[in-house]
């Protein structure tokens, strides 16, 4: 029997985390006496990206000096807001008992690791693949690619299945191979021109979901 690798996505799959990201930001030009930003507008640049968040809030700044400056902020403050979708602390116990769960996202690996251990989950994650561990990021296949490796490091065709709210999660893991699932509670309006294999509409349909998916023929 292949084994199994259930990868998700964090920022709006696994949780929100908006509120923090963006009090983090505040708090890091204030700090640093830039003038304020309307919360408004500092909002919608959190979620594009690490890159995009530093030019976008940061102007002012260098990206190193900004990259800086707001993962320290961020580090010590990362759960004051941030909680788990309702629902999802027991999705994702059940899945780990599907196969190896693993986090892809393109949040920082280190921030990530203490997000989750902060959130009470991250024994249940044998890998967490951060927008900084790869070359590249999502949509690119590599994260994927290197949470399999480090799941499943003797299997030669597992069974991989990216979980994630965003377009982005769908291109990677098609780009991949692997089957897909968009997740309709997360921060994206829809799953984008590439049509997922299945949809959950709530944390809680995520292990029968990835159980009827498990028992169909799989890609990889």
């Amino acid at each position: 029997m292949s084994a199994v690798v259930l990868a998700l996505d964090l920022d709006g799959t696994i949780e929100d985390s908006r509120d923090d990201m963006v009090a983090a930001v505040l708090r890091v030009r204030a700090g640093r006496g830039l003038a304020a930003m309307p919360d408004a507008l500092v909002r919608p640049h959190v979620n594009a990206g690490m890159d995009h968040l530093y030019r976008s809030c940061f102007p002012e700044l260098a990206s190193a000096a900004a990259r800086e400056a707001y993962e320290a902020d961020y580090l010590a403050n990362i759960a004051r807001s941030t909680r788990l979708y309702p629902g999802m602390e027991a999705a994702l116990a059940e899945l780990a008992r599907l196969g190896s769960l693993a986090c892809v996202t393109n949040k920082p690996e280190r921030l990530s690791v203490a997000l989750l251990t902060a959130l009470g989950v991250g024994p249940l994650f044998s890998a967490v693949i951060g927008g900084d561990t790869c070359p590249e990021g999502k949509p690119s296949p590599l994260p994927l690619a290197e949470a399999v490796r480090r799941c499943a490091p003797a299997e030669a065709a597992p069974r991989v299945v990216m979980i994630g709210d965003t377009p982005g999660d769908v291109r990677c893991g098609r780009a991949y191979g692997a089957q897909t699932v968009w997740c309709a509670w997360g921060y994206a309006a829809g799953p984008g021109e590439i049509l997922p294999d299945a949809t959950a509409a709530a944390p809680r349909e995520l292990p029968g979901v990835i159980g009827r998916l498990l028992a169909a023929p799989g890609l990889v």
